[in-house]
């Protein structure tokens, strides 16, 4: 019998490759414009070209998520016979009602802190013509901090938040709602098609390359942890 990989788990896999090779392009164009800050000409292609690929980000994240709803749609109407969202924003709105199959409000809840926040930036993006912007301020311990700010919001003109950290808990954000998704299933629906690592970070003992961006953000600017992860920052 020919194996049938649905849909929804190769649109995630190719929207987790996405968003890796754009947070691998961000950091290398924010870092060579850092470098440069201070110079009498600094390297402004590449601060346009680190705000392109952090638009992309926003977006290729989004895409990612909606991705992992669909898998969650796929998993309720294969083993359950029940028609959910497509949308991962759907389902959030849907757990806060209430209104998900038993230990699934609390996985998608549980995001809530995280998630409302970039989907206004990506409707900023796709809907309202934004552009933001990235800048530079100092910290608390007077190093540099990147931020980011809008033209068009004057009452929140510049955010507080530093970028890096910001996109580390939004990465940080998806590895937990996947390690809850996980423990709330039982994972032979996954061994069934073969692919449990390409969504599983528990899985991965060895990450290389782009493909470990995603983990990586998480784990170096959003303080993500698990015991069975192995780390080699050398």
């Amino acid at each position: 019998m020919e194996l049938q990989i649905p849909q929804p788990l190769q649109s995630l896999s190719r929207h987790e490759y996405n968003l890796c090779v754009m947070l691998a392009l961000f950091d290398d164009r924010l870092r060579r414009f850092e470098a440069t800050i201070d110079d009498e000409r600094p390297e402004f292609a590449t601060y346009s070209e680190a705000m392109t690929f952090l638009d992309s980000i926003y977006l290729f994240t989004r895409m990612l998520l909606d991705s992992a709803a669909g898998i969650v749609r796929h998993y309720y109407k294969s083993n359950e016979k029940r028609d959910l969202p497509k949308s991962f924003d759907e389902l959030l709105k849907k757990s806060k009602q209430g209104q998900l199959p038993d230990g699934l409000n609390e996985v998608f809840f549980s995001c809530d802190t995280w998630f409302s926040q970039l989907k206004d930036r990506r409707d900023d993006i796709v809907h309202h013509y934004e552009t933001y912007f990235i800048g530079f301020g100092q910290n608390t311990q007077g190093g540099m901090t990147v931020v980011q700010f809008s033209p068009r919001d004057k009452t929140h003109a510049v955010r507080d938040e530093d970028l890096r950290s910001y996109l580390g808990l939004v990465m940080a954000g998806y590895q937990r709602f996947v390690d809850r998704l996980l423990d709330h299933w039982d994972v032979t629906f996954y061994r069934r098609f073969g692919i449990v690592a390409s969504i599983n970070s528990r899985q991965f003992t060895i990450l290389e390359g782009r493909s470990a961006n995603i983990l990586w953000w998480a784990y170096r600017y959003g303080e993500y942890r698990h015991d069975s992860m192995v780390v080699d920052e050398s």
